[in-house]
């Protein structure tokens, strides 16, 4: 009896350890995807339609109470207090016309930011999802034209 018992044990850590093993994290899908991931933790990204140059854009539920909502809007302040302009939405759109595979492939990495949560901050090119202030800043400064 207990002989089955260390068996089932073992199989079902091995197989715990392959699950684990296959499944990857956003930011290794990024890299295997052949995206540079930044030394700030943006990625390269398609910037959504409408979004002014040199404009942070940090996309989050309007009116919210959540505490993804409290972290952009603490964000957006944080910015502003240091002078950088910021635009604030709540979704996303593209204004693309026969997208190339390089131009799907940002769209792609876009939409992933987006998904992983708010706030989801796209700057020059560049995306993060849940960013400190500190990162932003020294993105909006290297990328600013």
């Amino acid at each position: 009896m207990r002989l089955w018992m260390i068996l089932l044990l073992a199989l079902g850590l091995a197989g715990g350890i392959n699950w684990w093993s296959k499944r990857a994290p956003s930011d290794q899908v990024a890299v295997a995807a052949g995206n540079v991931v930044s030394s700030d933790g943006f990625v390269s990204v398609e910037m959504p339609g409408n979004t002014p140059a040199n404009t942070v854009l940090v996309l989050a539920p309007a009116n919210c109470p959540s505490e993804q909502a409290q972290r952009a809007e603490a964000l957006i302040q944080a910015l502003q207090h240091q002078g950088i302009p910021v635009a604030r939405g709540n979704s996303i759109d593209f204004k693309i016309t026969n997208p190339s595979a390089e131009q799907r492939a940002a769209v792609d990495r876009t939409v992933e930011v987006f998904k992983q949560g708010a706030p989801a901050v796209f700057i020059n090119g560049m995306g993060m999802s849940n960013p400190s202030v500190a990162q932003v800043a020294a993105v909006y400064e290297k990328t600013r034209q």
